[in-house]
């Protein structure tokens, strides 16, 4: 799984995170395949809904395949268990994950 970390202000500040637009509480990302962090055969697979105390997220979630170098900024991590993700992050890879599996 790729990450990187959020920035040190604002919503999960210092946490990790997979490849996502910007976002907060009061602005959307932008939603398209267009929008990725890098050049991919992306595919969608479908979205994550999280509630926070005071909105509601919806993530579209799009997944590749890739044998990339982390970029500067980024790693790859077998063990994402292991990292400082929100809970929302691992509502994310684990419905990349599913879709994944569930496409062999």
């Amino acid at each position: 799984v790729l990450l990187t970390k959020r920035g040190s202000s604002g919503l999960l500040a210092g946490m990790s995170q997979v490849p996502t637009t910007s976002w907060s509480a009061r602005a959307d990302g932008a939603t398209g395949v267009e929008a990725a962090p890098f050049s991919a055969n992306w595919h969608p697979c479908g979205s994550v809904r999280h509630v926070f105390t005071h909105f509601e997220l919806v993530l579209h979630l799009y997944r590749a395949r890739v044998d990339l170098i982390a970029p500067a900024g980024f790693w790859w991590s077998a063990h994402y268990n292991d990292e400082a993700l929100p809970t929302l992050m691992k509502k994310v890879i684990s419905g990349a994950i599913a879709h994944a599996e569930g496409q062999k």
